[in-house]
Parts: structure tokens; sequence; C-alpha cells
């Protein structure tokens, strides 16, 4: 089987199987490596389980125990690739994945002050900008008036506030400023492409070395496979 089997008990997936070493036999019964796979919570019945699948006296395990793919009645849900990714757990992951991207895009450190000698970090306020400035001030003054050893601890409101707002223009400006950047980097490729650029050799070589190439993934995958190659068996001398 390709892909993987997914496992998932509620809304809580407990076991992923390379499709490679699941079988499915005839009864729809779904096992691994030689193992049924069965979903037991009572403590006493799966000690018993365990014991006939050790002793594989499958006979003696009861019918509702084993698994096959869609609902059980031992409260296991079993899928491939395909059907996981429409299943509510799955759906319920993504989403709790993009809320925390999107709450991770609004986090902004805010440099307050310096701090003595000895102490390298800095004093930072760390959070969501999209907050209201009133809230965002007072953690600022908490984290100047508590921090250890802080140079700039005595800061008016307006200085804070004026930190604050910078942060949040820069903020706010940089999808405008990551839309311009790619779009740059994109036109200039093109212009490498429609000018004979060779990409293996990073030059406009004219084909002089042999292995011209209009491929701008061409360094990419070439250095990748560099990495991997020293990951795997190590740079040669």
């Amino acid at each position: 089987m390709k892909g993987c089997i997914h496992i998932v008990r509620g809304m809580t997936k407990k076991l992923t199987l390379p499709g490679s070493s699941v079988t499915i036999k005839s009864d729809s019964t779904i096992w691994c490596q030689g193992m049924p796979l069965l979903g037991i919570t009572d403590p006493d019945a799966k000690a018993k389980a365990v014991a006939a699948v050790k002793a594989k006296r499958y006979a003696d395990i009861p019918d509702e125990y084993f698994t096959r793919m869609g609902d059980n009645p031992n409260g296991l849900w079993a899928g491939d690739d395909e059907a996981w990714n429409n299943h509510p757990a799955k759906i319920a992951e993504n989403k709790a994945r993009e809320i925390k991207a999107i709450e991770q895009a609004k986090r902004v450190t805010i440099y307050l002050s310096s701090r003595g000698w000895g102490d390298y970090s800095p004093c930072e306020w760390i959070g969501d900008i999209t907050r209201p400035d009133v809230e965002i001030l007072a953690e600022c003054k908490a984290e100047l008036a508590g921090g250890h050893d802080v140079d700039e601890h005595r800061q008016s409101d307006e200085q804070i506030l004026s930190k604050i707002t910078a942060a949040r223009a820069k903020w706010e400006g940089a999808p405008a400023r990551d839309a311009a950047r790619a779009k740059a980097e994109k036109e200039d490729i093109e212009r490498k492409k429609a000018t004979g650029y060779c990409f293996n050799c990073e030059t406009w070589c004219d084909g002089d070395c042999g292995h011209y190439s209009s491929d701008p993934t061409v360094k990419f995958r070439r250095d990748l496979h560099e990495a991997q190659r020293e990951q795997n068996y190590g740079v040669e001398d």
C-alpha cells in the first residue's frame, strides 16, 4: 500500500504507519509486521489480548478489538492519506496550525535598552504588535523597571510610544517590501534568462563551461545535493 495509514481515537491521532508495513487481510483487519492492530482501552482486556498475540492465538481475541479501515467498534478510526486529509481531526489540526501561524506573524520585538557591562542581551519587549498601544506601553515600562541592569530604565511614555509606533509601521510595511523583493528577484531572473545567463556557472559564459543551464534552480539543487553528500558521507579532502 502506498502512502500511510493513520490511526485516530476521537480527535487525536495515535499512530501513523507506512503503507509498506501494513497488510489488510481478507476479513478487512489491519496487520502490521505480522501482528493485528488492536484497539483496547480496558487494562485487563489488553493484557489478555497481548498474551494471545504473543502466543499467536488470534482466535481468542474478540472480533470487536480488531481494527479495520474507517470507524471501528474499538473506538479507533483508520484511513489512508486521502481519508486522513478529510478527517475532522486533520481539519482541526490544520486550522490550529493556521491560527498559530497568524499569531506568530503578529509577534514583534521592540528594542528598549542595552544593559550594563557583562550582560550583552538587550532589554526587549516581545509580543503581539496589533494590541492597543496602552497595553504594550505598560508592558514595556514593566520590562524597563524590572529588568536586570537596564541602562535606560527611565524613559518617558513618548519615547516608548515612538518605538512602538516605529515597530508597528515596520511590521505593517513588511508584506509590501516582501512583495517588491520577490518581484525584483523574478525580474532579475527573467532578465538573466533573456540574455543567456548560465545558472550553472553563474556567469554569461556563452556555453563555454560545457554545462550551460537556463534553469534558475540548478544551483539550489546542486547545493542541496552537496549538503546531503556531506551529511551522509563527509567531504573528501
